[in-house]
């Protein structure tokens, strides 16, 4: 790693963990105590030895991402092809298709980026379609001008039925109105590099397309080309992102508990759930630019943490319930549940020290004391108060939490922030014994849309949910 990277890491540029708030030195007895990290130890350097040779086999692809630089290049000339084209970009995915992007989009363009289309100087205009609802979906169409609009459809598998609904509307509507020449320039499609119906697509109409890596889940999917187009089509700079993730997974790298932020992290998180009885899970950044950082961490953990077996198929309830929260706005819609309600949550508080922006509130009304008390100081300075009354004040009452600390937003930390977030729950998961990657809980109910939805082979799905339908009762229908 080159010294200016090295020195941004280590210094002024690093993410900084801090777990003080879940031990009992500084909440009381129901904290976690120092023998209670260190007794896991052992059970970490195996954690590690077996992450480490996962990722030897190319079963943790995700961790490599980092450094793929071929890819990185094929995404950055077709986000150069596509900037010189439209002005806007619409991201035709849901779940982990389009919660990275959305993630990225949120924390490194300006607010409002997406309110008009976009500039030389602004850079592309991005709109997330992660959804079916005919209304919200129908009136976003309504928005943009197909002649200057591209659409990026993304399905891994390319049977998605939400993506593929989306993209047969949108097909015959660029059809219609530019034809069937130029229409194809409008669509990039990011999918499997070999199979399925995308790919097919792809092939037969020679449409323009980057390939999800295999191996690399939805959920794991946001520094591959799944959010890394759509980002470098509105102007972001993933290369930056990707030197933060790599560096990240440098300090990743050690095998002792108390120098892997990814490791400390997750084990405070894992013993508050088995040894605290901490259920619930709330990541709570103080910056609006990071509200999409946390509604990705809610599907990462979730669909990788709760499993009903391990893998050694024994009965196993795994995961907290993750929950996305924003400061300071929520302090005033859930804080009193995270003070006074069931103490069965850990939250993890995300912390910008530099918010970049400054905005200075006056000084007024001096004989207020109430109001007078504000003035000389900045809104950022205001926010990050906020968040440390808020972590003060649920620690005298027992409550836990951890810290994120980012020095400043920007690109370099927050693939910083990703990557720990990813690492840390796959470290998590291997502690628990379970599988991080499937998803069996979700296969059943998409199976039942292809039958209900009339899929070819799927008849008999359709049938157990009309025998299901029957045996509802009319009485308990008012």
């Amino acid at each position: 790693m080159a010294d200016y990277r090295r020195k941004r890491w280590r210094g002024e540029m690093a993410v900084r963990v801090d777990v003080n708030g879940a031990l009992d030195a500084l909440i009381g007895p129901g904290g976690l105590q120092a023998q209670d990290l260190e007794s896991l130890q052992p059970r970490v350097a195996q954690a590690h030895d077996r992450l480490g040779a996962r990722r030897s086999a190319k079963e943790l692809r995700f961790r490599d991402l980092p450094y793929e630089k071929r890819e990185v290049q094929k995404i950055l000339e077709l986000a150069r092809e596509l900037r010189s084209e439209v002005d806007t970009l619409v991201v035709l995915g849901i779940g982990g298709s389009a919660l990275g992007a959305r993630a990225l989009y949120q924390a490194l363009c300006p607010p409002f980026h997406d309110h008009q289309p976009g500039t030389a100087e602004r850079g592309v205009r991005l709109l997330i379609a992660d959804t079916v609802d005919p209304s919200t979906f129908g009136a976003l169409l309504d928005e943009v001008d197909p002649h200057r609009t591209a659409f990026n459809v993304i399905s891994k598998s390319g049977e998605t039925a939400e993506t593929m609904s989306q993209f047969l509307i949108v097909r015959e509507r660029l059809l219609r109105t530019l034809g069937a020449v130029d229409y194809s320039r409008h669509l990039v499609i990011t999918t499997d590099a070999d199979a399925g119906a995308l790919r097919q697509i792809v092939n037969d109409e020679g449409l323009r397309s980057l390939a999800v890596p295999p191996g690399v889940a939805g959920r794991y999917s946001v520094l591959t080309a799944v959010a890394l187009l759509p980002a470098a089509v509105a102007g972001i700079d993933v290369t930056e992102l990707l030197a933060g993730a790599a560096a990240m997974d440098e300090r990743c790298a050690a095998p002792s508990l108390f120098e892997n932020p990814a490791y400390l992290h997750g084990a405070v998180h894992y013993l508050a759930h088995v040894a605290r009885q901490k259920t619930v899970q709330v990541l709570m950044p103080y910056c609006d630019g990071l509200r999409g950082l946390a509604d990705w961490f809610v599907q990462l953990w979730a669909e990788s943490l709760g499993k009903a077996v391990d893998v050694d198929g024994q009965p196993l309830h795994g995961g907290q319930t993750p929950v996305a929260a924003l400061g300071a706005s929520d302090q005033h819609t859930r804080l009193q549940l995270f003070a006074e309600g069931p103490n069965d949550k850990i939250l993890t508080f995300v912390r910008v020290d530099d918010h970049g922006a400054r905005l200075d509130v006056p000084r007024g009304y001096g004989d207020l004391e109430s109001v007078a008390y504000l003035g000389g100081r900045t809104l950022g300075d205001l926010l990050n108060l906020e968040q440390r009354a808020t972590e003060a004040s649920l620690a005298a009452l027992g409550r836990m939490s951890t810290t994120l600390h980012v020095p400043r937003l920007n690109a370099f930390t927050l693939g910083q922030l990703f990557y720990l977030l990813e690492v840390q729950t796959v470290f998590v998961a291997t502690l628990h014994r379970l599988d991080p990657f499937n998803q069996p809980g979700i296969e059943p109910g998409k199976r039942l849309i292809y039958g209900l939805a009339g899929r070819r082979g799927y008849e008999e799905k359709r049938a157990e949910v009309e025998a299901w339908m029957q045996k509802k009762n009319p009485r308990y229908v008012i």
